[in-house]
């Protein structure tokens, strides 16, 4: 059996241009922090709630307060709510992840730098339930790699008589890549802009989409193995 953990925004959903809007408006409206020319990848955790504690850090000098959290996500989501109409799956994303899951020899994960309540919200606007999956995302940690080791964990829970052939992980950010490093685990990219920055990272299995369920397939096949 194989372990295959994906991203969300990115990687099965068309959201990120949306997210990004809502993300940097929110801190805008909350706060009048002007974040629109930001780059994500200069944040030490590229999560909803690792950028969210770098942001207080670099302009109040502390981290954020729970309730504070609490405040920004529901003013987060209510943004999002209003741009439901603009997420879409990546082409064949879902039949894909149903194709695997029907089958014996996978076990599905995923695994999002996005807040529980918020990924719930964007795939369910597509159509997707996430309840069906093992699921974990920045409201369990602010560390994606640590996100990830947290899906691996409850997968070996749940399959205490199972030996994982392979794990690896579809993604779509620099940061995706990065995670996979520390952990030791495969990365398939997902391309679906062809703005070919994985690519040039040196990944070299890379997707635009799930149009060719047979080429993805094969991508997965040659996973490397399990310690």
């Amino acid at each position: 059996m194989k372990l295959i953990i994906f991203d969300i925004d990115g990687t099965i959903l068309d959201s990120v241009n949306a997210d990004d809007w809502c993300f940097v408006q929110t801190f805008k409206d909350l706060f009048q922090i002007d974040l629109a020319n930001v780059n994500w990848n200069d944040f030490k955790n590229v999560t909803d709630q690792g950028i969210t504690e770098e942001i207080f850090e670099r302009w109040f000098k502390r981290m954020p307060e729970k309730q504070e959290v609490e405040i920004i996500k529901r003013h987060y989501k209510n943004l999002l709510k209003e741009k439901t109409n603009e997420f879409t799956e990546i082409d064949k994303a879902l039949s894909f992840i149903e194709l695997l899951a029907d089958s014996l020899d996978f076990e599905i994960g995923f695994a999002t730098g996005g807040w529980q309540e918020t990924a719930r919200l964007k795939c369910s606007s597509v159509g997707f339930n996430l309840n069906n999956f093992i699921f974990k995302s920045s409201s369990h940690h602010y560390n994606r790699a640590k996100i990830i080791e947290l899906v691996i964990k409850e997968a070996m829970d749940k399959n205490k008589n199972v030996q994982y052939e392979s794990i690896l992980y579809f993604g779509d950010g620099l940061w995706d890549l990065k995670a996979t490093k520390e952990l030791g685990i495969d990365f398939i990219g997902v391309d679906f802009n062809e703005n070919n920055k994985l690519r040039n990272a040196g990944v070299k299995k890379v997707i635009k989409n799930y149009v060719d369920p047979d080429k993805v397939m094969n991508l997965i096949q040659e996973s490397i193995q399990v310690d």
